[in-house]
């Protein structure tokens, strides 16, 4: 996969690349913080979590990742950037 260079420079600072495989919507992360992810979700026990539950355990870890990054921000009102 060829990546641009805001592309690379976006996964070098941990942040995420939305990507379409084929028309499935994925994202692209560097592989640290997946294992991060994926050990966090592990430790509490996923099959019984809430999405509040996913969603607070993930910034959590986006916290320990530098995702408290001025730049992030915009991440802070995600849901009625939705809208």
């Amino acid at each position: 996969m060829k990546l641009t260079k805001e592309q690379s420079e976006a996964i070098s600072r941990g942040e995420e690349i939305p990507v379409d495989v084929e028309g499935t919507e994925c994202v692209l992360v560097r592989k640290d913080i997946y294992a991060r992810i994926c050990g966090v979700l592990r430790t509490a026990g996923s099959d019984e979590l809430t999405e509040e539950d996913l969603r607070r355990l993930l910034a959590r870890s986006y916290e320990s990742s530098d995702w408290n990054d001025p730049a992030m921000d915009i991440y802070n009102d995600y849901d009625n950037a939705k809208k």
